[in-house]
């Protein structure tokens, strides 16, 4: 351990005892020179029997380093003992991070379910709905899907659009203003004749509502269909009758008096074409009108309703799992390593105990050459001291310094084994956490039914069995 370097100081950090460099001590205490000088004096006399003054300054100096390396011993000494005897609150820290995230997924289930509750009771109440509604007009299972809206308009479109280019040449001759006056007004009556049709179909379903006034509007859809589709389908094909002699006004005044007259007395096959054309788009407007949705008016709609507030319950739903999902998950991963830094530190107070035989060694060796270091120190004064004097020197000049010995701490060897049981105590702590965390996270929301199960018609809210027991 003697050597040169550029420092001389103990630096804590380090796992091994300082260096002592004597050749640097005695340059800076300047012993040589001082040891001449003191000889020239007749320092320290030849009656002397303690150390002189330069001598206690080189031992004091060694004593320095030794005093901090045997400091720095004794602190890390007490910080494993003290390590060790904190095992217990060790494990309890760990005890109480279970207990706290157990809390945390009980008070976020809570708030889940009262996220839920609303959803839940919504789709409860258009359950009963739904049920009271199918009681009464004697149905059951789910109403036919409404057709793709695209597909059935698009067939009206393109009836319509036929009566239009049919109507439109056929209005042509008598206008004013050409094929664009006769498209025109062949636009207007497919429109009229288009639109109510397919209201009055759609209001004829209400013949199967069970309420004699709902049947008594449904009745009145249908006949009000019939004799506007008949009404207005021969009022255009009298007014293309009297389009052939009349010009376009006075034959709008003539098919007025004809309809009313004669209202099958349709003399040209053009004529009987325009009506051909308008009873088939009425026909077409009105089946669709009436085939649309489901022949029940008004099941859709409350169907449709029950069945988002489901798709909207089962979002809820969801989300809350996915919630508890992410609050077991850190909870778990926070205690797993709450749990290892714990265990690490105490394996690395067990360890520094069970290896203290090593370091006391180290030690040992370290103390001895701290004398060792003392006294080449002290030799090169007395060597350079006796070469500059006329005598022997003092006496004592040939006995050896020593410093104290040093009685190291026994070990904590007792302590050591709690250390190993607490060690095996928090794994236990920990698995049988996780364990609890899991069982509450699986029965979380066992008070709120599945989608499943209110799809099979079981709504009610069930008894709270685990949030808290877990």
């Amino acid at each position: 351990m003697f050597g040169k370097s550029k420092s001389n100081r103990f630096d804590p950090d380090l796992q091994t005892f300082p260096e002592i460099m004597v050749d640097k001590l005695a340059s800076d205490l300047r012993l040589e020179a001082r040891a001449t000088t003191d000889a020239r004096a007749g320092v320290p006399p030849i009656s002397a029997s303690t150390l002189s003054s330069p001598e206690l300054e080189a031992a004091d100096a060694v004593r320095a380093l030794r005093r901090r390396a045997l400091s720095q011993f004794e602190m890390e000494q007490q910080a494993y003992a003290a390590r060790i005897r904190e095992a217990g609150s060790a494990r309890e820290r760990v005890e109480l991070m279970v207990g706290e995230a157990r809390n945390s997924i009980r008070n976020l289930t809570l708030d889940e379910e009262n996220h839920l509750e609303n959803a839940r009771a919504r789709v409860g109440g258009l359950e009963r709905k739904l049920r009271a509604f199918q009681t009464r007009h004697g149905l059951e299972g789910p109403p036919r899907p409404a057709q793709n809206g695209f597909l059935a308009f698009g067939l009206i479109l393109v009836v319509g659009l036929l009566e239009v280019v049919a109507n439109g040449l056929f209005f042509a001759a008598g206008s004013e203003l050409g094929y664009l006056g006769g498209v025109g007004l062949a636009c207007i009556i497919a429109v009229i004749n288009i639109a109510f049709s397919y209201a009055a179909g759609s209001n004829t379903r209400f013949l199967n509502r069970s309420g004699l006034l709902w049947k008594i509007w449904g009745l009145s859809c249908l006949l009000m269909f019939l004799g506007f589709a008949a009404t207005l389908n021969l009022a255009v094909a009298h007014f293309r009758d009297a389009l052939a002699t009349l010009a376009w006004d006075a034959a709008m005044i003539a098919s007025v008096d004809d309809l009313l007259a004669a209202p099958l007395a349709i003399r040209g096959l053009e004529s009987w074409l325009v009506v051909g054309f308008g009873l088939l788009v009425s026909l077409a407007a009105f089946s669709k009108g009436f085939s649309r949705l489901d022949p029940m008016p008004g099941y859709n709609a409350i169907y449709d309703e029950w069945e988002d507030a489901i798709d909207d319950y089962a979002e809820a739903y969801g989300d809350a799992q996915d919630a508890l999902e992410d609050a077991f998950a850190e909870a778990r991963d926070k205690l797993e390593q709450e749990a290892q830094a714990r265990r690490t530190e105490l394996k690395a107070a067990v360890d520094a105990v069970h290896q203290r035989g090593t370091l006391t060694r180290t030690l040992t060796a370290f103390l001895e050459t701290c004398d060792e270091a003392a006294n080449r120190l002290i030799r090169l004064y007395r060597d350079a001291n006796l070469r500059a004097r006329d005598d022997a020197g003092p006496a004592y000049f040939n006995g050896a310094f020593a410093f104290p010995a040093y009685h190291m701490p026994d070990p904590p060897e007792a302590d050591r084994d709690v250390a190993v049981q607490e060690i095996e105590r928090i794994d236990s702590v920990v698995r049988d956490g996780v364990a609890t965390l899991l069982g509450a996270r699986e029965h979380a929301l066992d008070a709120y039914p599945t989608v499943r199960e209110i799809k099979a018609g079981d709504t009610a809210a069930r008894p709270r069995v685990v949030a808290e027991a877990a």
